[in-house]
Formats: structure tokens, C-alpha cells, sequence
């Protein structure tokens, strides 16, 4: 760059002075300082332009070695960016908009596509959005800036996602369009699975609620709909004894069946670990004809790695007859629905208008059960059992009553099946056997050949802490072991496996045992010699018509005859006629209990408690 301004320079000098000294000499009459002053200009005006080309050409070079250095970080970004990029000369009206350059990893993506010497949007399109792609193409030559989201395919038809955006400017003297596709396949991938993680189940590829709730939501409302809550028995025993995976895949044989009920416009979604909701058509099926499809369905057993498994279920069933009825109040229905056929020991329940009232009462009582021991609102009556014709008192039952401040008196039938399902039976039979040894237990010791008798409900027999405490409580009451009888019914005997040992370990420490409303659960006669209890009541359903009906009259005599060969007492429970008492005195049958003797009191209200 230097050798080229001096040789410019030396050229421009050398030929001022050839110039100036040859004209001093063709005309003569100049003088030597002429000459000398033009060799002086010559030679300053050489100077000058030595500079001003050295400066020149230096930048000339700096921005050669710019450019170049532009261009290199351009083709380093351009082919390296994740990005595909792609150029296009800005088209004349009509024609095509076609790409010219595109970036190495559009070229790589694009496969025997990429060696093109050019590519139209539309050849860029897959051919899901071939058709719009002109359409499309008109709105990226309409906008400086667009962005929106498009599909493009390789040589091998293979498809991605794209999000475009394209940017109009120019660029080396023309006007040019740059295209950036951005591949969001991941991305959408991601949202898809998200999606499926918000509204399925994996299990069983089912919806879940929230997209069933949003179904029921999007439907039209002037048609008919009927929701189902279905609840099946026993998948968590399922999960614990044969492991999680047995568990989904009895959950997705479920789906399956339940799928087999419903239509193509009706819908299926799982609720939670062991429920289920259908969407039907009432118009289609009746509820007779929904609830026999049901059944029809799970007849017989499911079956998993080879084993059959039986799964059992309880519904609730609401139906949205006008289509008024919102999404949320029509499961809450079917939800209340479901509660009552459970409650009520049924396989189905309808929702009916009031039924949510039942329900609300129920909540309220069992909240209010947390609190009645504290409150005072819990007591105990006693009705006595008599022996023989001279009726005899020979001891009492203790019958726990709950007098409920707004409700009035709650019957035991309502809330000791409440206190079972929630837990709460544990504290209140506890309370039950203290009040009795607290209230019972001086009559007890004034008459040691008396017994008072309570019951007990099997989930307290299966509380390990229960037996350990029992014979402390006693001792603490001053009350003979014999004294106290604990009263089962037919139905702690269904698991006599589990059962058995425990009444076996309460024989041992000397406490009597009853078998409460005999005739009536699950025990039979050839049973009774496998049953360690000391007593057995006869239901009072067979004492009623006993007079009337022959059958019950048998009945009880076969009961009272096999009692007495195992060496068991015999009470007659529900005796309110002295003819009733006298025939069963007949059979050989000496202990009564019911009204005709005595209705149930507390024990103040019984003169032999007051005794000194």
C-alpha cells in the first residue's frame, strides 16, 4: 500500500520536473529562481499527494479487510445458527416467492431438497399447508415483520413444525425477504405432553375429570344428558396385595368394559384412582336399561396376567332432562347420588330433588358426633333380662343414646354406622365400656351372679389396644371379668379367621361373650359349635310372629335346642307379650328381655340401683 503511494508520488515528481525543466530551456529568458520555485511546488504538491493517497488507500484496505471480516462472521452465524434461514429476492408481482440461499443446517434437514439451486415456499410446504401457502406467501410481501407458525417437509416427506418469521429489508442493493424457521417440535411436543398429564389418564388412556368437566361444559344445553358416578370396590386391596401395575391394568380392563356400554357420541373419563364417569344419552337408553348393561358388563371377572379378578362397584346416576343443569351441579348430583346407594347398602342410587338435604344432615351429624361425648349429649340406658316366670332380673344391656341439641334424639341405627365408617366407634365404644363399669359397676358388685351386657362393633375387636386395656378397665371398677358381656353380631363373624383368635384371647381373661340378633346375619346352626360365646339371643323378628307363625315358632325351638347341647344361655330378645314369654318358658327357653319386662332407663331411674 506505501510502494504504491510512492510510486504515485515518485511518478507525479518525476514528471513536474522533466515538465519544468524542459520548459525553462524552450523558453528561454526564465530564470533560474522560476525554476527552482516551480521544482519547490513540484515537489510540496508531491508531499501532499503522497499523504492524501496513503490515507486513502489505507482505509480502502481497512474496510476491503472489514468487509471481508463481515462477510466471514455472516457465513460463521448464517451456517451455524440452530435456526433455519433462508433468502429470497424480493419477487415482481405474481411470481413466486423463491428462496436463493438457505443456511447449512436448513441444507443438512433438507436432504436431495437442499442441493436445489432454489425453493419456492410453496415446495418448502408440507402438504398438509400446500393449499394456503400462496395465500400465505402474499401476507409475508405485505408485512416488513410476520411471524406465525407453519409445517414444512425434506425430500423424504418427512414433516416438522415450524414457527416463521420473515423480515423484508435490503441487502446488498436489493430488497430481500429473510426467513427464519424455528423448529418447535420439541416445544409441542412438550404442550402435547403437558396436555395429556392435564386431561388423561395413562392407565387407561382415559380423560380425566377436568376434560370431562370441560366436555360436559362445551355441549350443547338443550340436550339430554345423564352423568354417572361409578365407584369400584377394592383397588387399593388390589394395589397392596398384587402391586401397582396389577392395579392399572384391572383399571384399564375396567375402562374397557365401561367402554362397551356407552356410544360413539357418549363419553367415558377416570376420575380418580377407583372412579369412573360416563356421559349418556337418555334419549338412547333408559336408566333399567343403563343399569342392566352395567351389570351385564361386569358378570364376570376381569382378567389380568392370567388370574381373574372380580371387581364389584356402586353408582350414582343423575339425569339432566331440560339441559339446564351445569357441569359442576351435575357431578355433584351424581356424587350425592352415589353417596345415598352407598350409605343404603345398594348397588345404584338416583338422584332425586331433596336427597342433597339427607345428605347435608348426614355431614352435619357426623361432625357433630366429634363433639357429642364432650358436650354431654351421650348417656347410657339399661334395659334389664329377666330369668323365668318369676322374672328374675338376673342383669341389663346398655344401650348408648344420643340426644342431639336441634335433631332431638338420633336413633343408634343412624349414628353408629357413622362412627364405624369414620373412625370414631374406637373412642365412643371406649366411653361406652367406661360409663357402663362407672354406672353399673356398684349394682355389679352388690349382685355378683348379675351381668351387664355391651355391644361391640368389629372394627373395635380388630384395635390391638382395645384387648390389652379391657381387663385393666375392670379391675379398675372393682368388676368381676364374668360380669362384663361383650355382645358381637352375626356379621364380626363373616372373617372368622381374624376374628375368632381375638374372642378366643377375651375368653381367656375370663369375659363372657354374646352373639347378638341370631337368625338374622351369617351364622348358622353347624357354626355355633366353632363360636366361643356363652350366650345367644334370638332376634326379635322371630319372637314377633312367633304366635302366628308356625315356621318362626320352629325355628326358635331348633335355635334354643341346639343352644342348650353346647351349653349355651338362651335370651329371647323383644318380648312385649306375656303369651310370647309363656310359650318360649315351653321350649326350655328362661331368659327374656324387652318391653312387656322393662322399656330402656338410665339407671337412676331403676330402684335396685339405689340400693344400699
Amino acid at each position: 500500500m506505501r510502494k504504491k503511494a510512492l510510486f504515485i508520488t515518485g511518478f507525479y515528481f518525476a514528471a513536474g520536473l522533466l515538465w519544468i525543466v524542459m520548459s525553462d530551456r524552450l523558453l528561454p529568458g526564465e530564470t533560474a529562481l522560476q525554476t527552482l520555485k516551480g521544482c519547490l511546488f513540484v515537489g510540496a504538491a508531491a508531499m501532499l499527494l503522497y499523504f492524501v493517497l496513503q490515507n486513502r488507500l489505507a482505509a480502502n484496505q481497512r474496510h476491503r479487510e472489514d468487509k471481508e471480516k463481515a462477510d466471514l462472521m455472516y457465513e460463521a452465524v448464517f451456517d451455524n445458527v440452530t435456526d433455519f434461514l433462508f433468502i429470497a429476492h424480493l419477487p415482481e408481482k405474481n411470481a413466486p416467492l423463491r428462496f436463493h440461499k438457505w443456511n447449512k443446517r436448513a441444507s443438512e434437514w433438507l436432504g436431495e431438497k437442499g442441493v436445489r439451486p432454489y425453493l419456492t415456499f410453496q415446495e418448502l410446504s408440507s402438504r398438509t399447508w400446500e393449499k394456503e401457502a400462496l395465500l400465505q406467501q402474499h401476507r409475508i410481501l405485505d408485512n416488513k415483520q410476520l411471524t406465525f407458525d407453519w409445517e414444512i417437509t425434506d425430500d423424504s416427506a418427512r414433516e416438522l413444525p415450524v414457527r416463521v418469521k420473515t423480515t423484508k429489508t435490503g441487502f446488498s442493493d436489493s430488497q430481500v425477504i429473510i426467513a427464519a424457521f424455528k423448529d418447535v417440535s420439541a416445544y409441542q411436543e412438550a404442550v402435547h405432553n403437558i396436555y395429556e398429564l392435564s386431561y388423561y389418564d395413562r392407565a387407561t388412556q382415559l380423560p380425566n375429570k377436568d376434560f370431562f368437566v370441560r366436555h360436559l361444559q362445551e355441549m350443547d344445553t338443550r340436550q339430554n344428558r345423564m352423568v354417572i358416578a361409578i365407584s369400584f370396590h377394592h383397588f387399593r386391596r388390589i394395589s397392596e396385595t398384587m402391586g401397582v401395575d396389577t392395579e392399572h391394568r384391572a383399571a384399564a380392563a375396567t375402562a374397557a368394559k365401561l367402554q362397551s356400554v356407552i356410544g360413539e357420541q357418549e363419553a367415558l373419563a377416570r376420575k380418580n384412582n377407583h372412579e369412573f364417569l360416563m356421559l349418556l344419552l337418555p334419549e338412547k337408553n333408559s336408566t333399567e336399561q343403563i343399569v342392566h348393561a352395567l351389570d351385564r358388563a361386569f358378570e364376570k371377572p376381569v382378567k389380568i396376567n392370567g388370574r381373574e379378578i372380580f371387581v364389584s362397584f356402586t353408582a350414582g346416576i343423575t339425569q339432566d332432562e331440560d339441559g339446564s343443569r351445569k357441569a359442576d351441579l351435575l357431578l355433584q348430583q351424581a356424587d350425592i347420588a352415589y353417596s345415598h346407594a352407598e350409605r343404603s347398602n345398594q348397588r345404584y342410587g338416583v338422584y332425586r330433588p331433596g336427597i342433597e338435604q339427607e345428605a347435608r344432615k348426614k355431614y352435619e351429624l357426623e361432625n357433630d358426633l366429634y363433639f357429642a361425648v364432650e358436650r354431654g349429649e351421650l348417656f347410657v340406658m339399661y334395659q334389664p333380662f329377666v330369668y323365668g316366670n318369676k322374672s328374675e332380673i338376673k342383669g341389663m344391656e346398655a344401650l348408648l343414646r344420643w340426644r342431639h341439641p336441634v335433631h332431638g334424639m338420633i336413633p343408634p341405627s343412624t349414628f353408629i354406622p357413622m362412627a364405624e365408617e369414620n373412625g370414631l366407634i374406637h373412642q365412643l365404644g371406649w366411653w361406652v365400656l367406661k360409663e357402663v363399669c362407672r354406672e353399673a359397676g356398684p349394682v355389679l358388685k352388690r349382685h355378683r351372679n348379675w351381668t351387664a351386657a355391651v355391644n361391640l362393633s368389629s372394627r373395635q375387636l380388630e384395635h390391638s389396644g382395645f384387648i390389652k386395656k379391657l381387663p385393666d378397665l375392670v379391675h379398675a371398677y372393682e368388676i368381676a371379668p364374668h360380669q362384663l358381656e361383650l355382645e358381637i353380631t352375626e356379621r364380626t363373624m363373616m372373617q372368622p379367621d381374624r376374628m375368632l383368635p381375638v374372642l378366643k384371647r377375651l375368653k381367656e381373661y375370663g369375659f363372657r361373650l354374646s352373639l347378638d340378633d341370631f337368625g338374622t346375619g351369617y351364622s348358622s346352626l353347624s357354626q355355633l359349635k366353632e363360636l366361643p360365646v356363652d350366650t345367644l339371643k334370638i332376634d326379635r323378628s322371630f319372637i314377633e310372629d312367633m304366635n302366628e307363625k308356625q315356621k318362626n315358632a320352629a325355628i326358635v325351638k331348633t335355635i334354643i335346642h341346639a343352644a342348650g347341647n353346647l351349653n349355651m344361655k338362651v335370651v329371647a330378645e323383644g318380648i312385649e307379650k306375656a303369651e310370647q314369654a309363656q310359650e318360649l318358658l315351653a321350649m326350655d327357653c328362661f331368659y327374656f328381655q324387652g318391653y312387656y319386662f322393662s322399656v330402656p332407663k338410665t339407671i337412676q331411674e331403676f330402684s335396685w340401683s339405689r340400693e344400699a
